[in-house]
């Protein structure tokens, strides 16, 4: 007779990665030049493929670490491991207690673990939203607890990862003028208490409270998607034509957008934050300036391809330019890449707070219609000439 770890296990062998992928968010599947390989090269499983105009999860391979998920610049990754309400519900009761919160890895036993720790399938789930809503529970000191373990883990680099997003997080906090401190620590533990499941190492994440009716129906669906998947193997996703090129903002950025308004009328509410009379000054990677030089011949390739609406194209009876709108940017070059005139430069800048959160557009660059004096053509160019470029070559032949 199965018991419930026997039921666990054919749930693991028949459930799908965990990992959802959004195709149209894929930069490689937007523009196939495009140089993002951020999933695929830093994937510890190998478990990401990217062909031409498909992209694709090998099932059996992905440990659920999350990396993909904490690199991609523009959402094409959601984890179907982590529920963040969940974990956030559970962070609310430890706050309620104590106002210090330790964030561990699952696979850190629970004899070597810390008192109280919130516990994620990986470092590498932990993002600047999730920081930030701890914080706003009440948290004054976050500590991510590197166990040490990830040089023997199948995913490898979750600490590495982690710290990267800390970083980045520490950064926009000290631009916030807030005091809390968020940090990592290194605890390293013996191997020996380890215990692994095959190539991989166990899972502590309690028992499942569930009733013995769950169980069994749990059972089913998993066994009827199991034998499916052993008769039919899904194809890898593709995309093509307009549903190539549709814009969404990740949910990450939507989350730390709405987390930040909150943070901004608390800011308002108390003067002596305020670094400045103009309103809280952001100069960091996480919300980045584009400037466009000389040379821009109004292709609007950029606007095309922008994965969100970071830039998009404006026209007035006067004429036609480029708006950005920084809180909808998130540093993946894809404009960069997509420039013939490589008149396009991203790069960390100063922008207000208030800018972000109300999603201000910026003209990057503007040119006025202009009537050619020689053909009577109506055209648009950055130019003090009246004559178009037609024209112009014509006199040259």
């Amino acid at each position: 007779m199965l018991n419930l770890n026997n039921i666990t296990k054919l749930m693991v062998v028949w459930g799908k990665a965990p990992l959802k992928i959004n195709p149209t968010q894929c930069l490689p599947l937007r523009y196939p030049k495009s140089g993002c390989k951020l999933c695929v090269d830093n994937c510890p499983a190998m478990a990401i493929e990217i062909k031409q105009a498909h992209i694709g999860v090998i099932d059996d391979q992905c440990t659920g670490c999350g990396i993909c998920f904490n690199l991609c610049p523009t959402g094409a990754f959601d984890m179907t491991n982590f529920d963040s309400h969940t974990f956030i519900e559970q962070a609310q009761q430890f706050v309620s207690k104590d106002k210090n919160i330790t964030i561990e890895c699952s696979k850190v036993p629970f004899e070597c673990s810390s008192h109280k720790s919130l516990r994620l399938p990986c470092l590498a789930h932990i993002m600047p939203s999730l920081v930030l809503k701890l914080i706003s529970l009440g948290s004054d000191e976050i500590t991510i607890r590197d166990a040490g373990i990830c040089e023997i883990c199948e995913s490898k680099r979750g600490d590495k990862i982690a710290k990267n997003t800390i970083s980045k997080t520490q950064e926009l906090l000290k631009n916030l003028g807030l005091k809390q401190k968020v940090s990592i620590i290194t605890d390293g533990i013996s191997i020996n208490n380890l215990t692994y499941e095959g190539e991989r190492l166990k899972d502590y994440k309690g028992e499942p409270d569930i009733s013995r009716r769950q169980i069994f129906s749990m059972f089913k669906k998993e066994i009827k998607k199991g034998v499916a998947g052993i008769v039919k193997k899904e194809p890898p996703l593709k995309i093509d034509g307009k549903e190539r090129l549709t814009k969404a903002l990740p949910k990450e950025r939507e989350e730390l957008l709405e987390i930040l308004k909150g943070a901004s009328l608390s800011l308002r509410r108390d003067q002596e934050k305020n670094v400045s009379k103009k309103g809280v000054v952001l100069n960091t990677s996480i919300f980045p300036g584009i400037t466009i030089r000389d040379g821009c011949d109004m292709c609007q390739l950029c606007c095309l391809f922008c994965p969100t609406y970071a830039l998009i194209s404006e026209s007035t009876e006067k004429g036609q330019g480029i708006v950005f709108t920084t809180a909808a940017c998130t540093a993946c070059n894809m404009c960069v890449d997509v420039c013939a005139q490589r008149a396009l430069t991203l790069k960390v800048k100063e922008t207000l707070l208030d800018d972000v959160i109300e999603e201000k557009k910026t003209n990057l660059v503007w040119f006025d219609r202009i009537c050619c004096s020689n053909c009577g053509r109506v055209f648009t160019k950055k130019t003090t000439e009246d004559i178009c470029d037609i024209c112009l070559k014509e006199k040259e032949i």
